[in-house]
């Protein structure tokens, strides 16, 4: 594998609490589960105890068959649970909170938009922007079967010696899970998107939350929002409060410092070189605001 170049530089893999059989094709698909492996808890605990935050570059498929797993997604946690599946796309920001006993997963990772080539526009982009606000969905027992016969294909491809189809087999499984997708949206945004309808403070919340992933490196005040939204920053903070029980400059400030952090942290950057990334007029100005929000001066944090 030349490691010079590849699809996984902003999440460390070695930390992933997997102890199973870890499958890696051209650096740019990875398939691990802990299906027939005992679970190694101080490598789980090593993982799980981690400070801070990573981003990915990839997709990421996570099958959920026994057990419980934890995680938090762009700031929002997640619990999966038997038969449900966590889609993760490229750009977001999560952290492993915790595992509960006996658990079992699947996990898929993919460079996503090779994947989404010659595949119908439109529902991609419904698919994508529905797994943004809703990325963990229930299946039923055979869809996840489906999906797990898709997901041991593709191990059984990668464990054969490898000729000129195998990219192109591999994609082709990536595809059909891909389509799956695309049915389990139907199915699941009816019913969502209802009961969203009726919830105008959800409405609001949820397209506020939208534009703040959008714009959250260059835009930190809550007028900026109000205004796309056509509402007053007192009215648009009221009721981002209502709706999540946390004030709208709260949830622009956590966005900055989550990227801040899994900035610093990936340890590609100097402090300075972060705070430009992030539109802060200076270093002095982006220490004093990361340390507001911290107790610690980015460089503190970067040594950690």
């Amino acid at each position: 594998m030349d490691n010079k170049t590849h699809v996984f530089e902003d999440l460390d893999f070695a930390n992933l609490p997997i102890t199973g059989d870890t499958l890696v094709f051209a650096n740019e698909i990875m398939l691990a589960d802990n299906f027939d492996s005992p679970l190694d808890e101080h490598d789980v605990s090593r993982f799980m105890l981690s400070p801070y935050p990573f981003k990915l570059n990839f997709a990421v498929a996570i099958l959920c068959t026994r057990g419980e797993m934890h995680v938090r997604l762009n700031l929002i946690e997640y619990k999966l649970q038997e038969n449900d599946v966590l889609i993760v796309l490229p750009g977001s920001i999560g952290e492993c909170l915790s595992f509960g006993d006996d658990y079992r997963i699947a996990i898929i990772i993919f460079p996503q938009d090779r994947q989404f080539d010659g595949l119908e526009m439109s529902l991609t982009i419904a698919f994508q922007n529905f797994t943004n606000h809703h990325p963990l969905i229930h299946l039923t027992p055979e869809e996840m079967d489906e999906a797990l016969m898709l997901y041991r294909l593709m191990r059984n491809k990668i464990r054969q010696p490898a000729t000129p189809l195998t990219r192109e087999a591999l994609e082709c499984y990536l595809k059909l899970l891909c389509l799956n997708g695309y049915q389990w949206h139907a199915a699941h945004s009816k019913e969502t998107e209802s009961k969203e309808a009726t919830d105008r403070k959800h409405f609001i919340f949820k397209r506020f939350i939208a534009l703040v992933r959008k714009h959250y490196t260059a835009q930190r005040e809550i007028g900026f929002y109000a205004d796309k939204m056509c509402l007053t920053p007192k009215y648009l903070s009221i009721v981002v409060h209502e709706a999540s029980g946390r004030y709208a400059k709260e949830w622009i400030k956590d966005y900055v410092i989550l990227e801040a952090k899994a900035l610093l942290k990936s340890r590609k950057y100097t402090a300075q070189q972060v705070g430009d990334m992030l539109n802060f007029p200076n270093a002095s100005f982006f220490g004093k605001y990361f340390k507001a929000a911290t107790g610690r001066t980015p460089k503190e944090y970067m040594k950690e």
